[in-house]
């Protein structure tokens, strides 16, 4: 697989975007495709940064076609609409890359890249199971506590509830996830935090579907930025309005 020429696509808020040949990105597309507001249209994007990627060609413009961007250019437009849609489209391209280099490398050379002593490692899922972090690191999956709340909104992991329905614990694979063997519950606290462990055919399918995961972790990423900076805000609205004038 030849990273450089083929056209990788890149996930954001749930939708999948793809180059075209010359590894551009179509802005209206994504302009249209995320609901962004008109006043951040591709076509009203221009100042000093639009300027200079239009004469170095990372940016262009076809009549009745829309405007193009390449990876470079995407990220500036990116940081043009807002710093909470820069940081989500600059993770997706990060993860985006990750992928495409885990995917060039064998699974012998994945683990020995990112385990030492991957033999053991592997006897070592095929005997109780690797742990979570473990199993993401072999697997290439990046910011493995993340990677469990991404594989909830994909719908692959639950959180476990109680009698009442209230989340109890941190999420988990479903039911048929253990039943097929893919997973394995421990009933020991050391070294399992999750309360379960991966199989081979669990670290198989961490492999197969790297990608989508490591794509969402930067959407989920970007939402708990987003998030944190709001609370940062209000908070300090909150002191300034509570502060006395003197």
């Amino acid at each position: 697989m030849n990273v450089t020429n083929t056209p990788i696509p890149v996930s954001l808020m749930g939708q999948t975007f793809s180059a075209n040949d010359e590894r551009m990105w179509h802005l209206n597309e994504i302009h249209k495709g995320l609901n962004l507001p008109d006043r951040k249209s591709p076509s009203e994007w221009r100042n000093a940064v639009s300027v200079e990627l239009r004469t170095s060609g990372n940016l262009r413009s076809l009549d009745g076609s829309g405007t193009f961007a390449d990876e470079l250019g995407t990220i500036a437009y990116a940081m043009w609409v807002s710093t909470d849609f820069y940081l989500m489209v600059a993770g997706a391209f990060v993860a985006m890359r990750n992928n495409a280099v885990g995917e060039l490398r064998s699974a012998k050379t994945l683990l020995d890249a990112n385990m030492p002593k991957a033999s053991t490692l592997d006897m070592k899922a095929r005997g109780a199971g690797l742990t979570w972090t473990e199993a993401c690191r072999v697997a290439g999956i990046q910011q493995s506590r993340l990677a469990l709340e991404a594989l909830v909104t994909l719908g692959n992991f639950v959180y476990p509830v109680d009698n009442f329905g209230a989340r109890e614990g941190s999420p988990r694979p479903h039911k048929q996830g253990f039943e097929v063997g893919a997973f394995v519950k421990v009933s020991s606290d050391f070294g399992n935090r999750e309360g379960w462990r991966v199989k081979p055919r669990g670290l198989d399918w961490l492999r197969k579907n790297a990608e989508a995961v490591n794509l969402r972790v930067a959407e989920v990423k970007a939402r708990k930025d987003k998030a944190q900076r709001d609370a940062k805000a209000r908070l300090k609205e909150n002191l300034k309005a509570s502060s006395p004038e003197f």
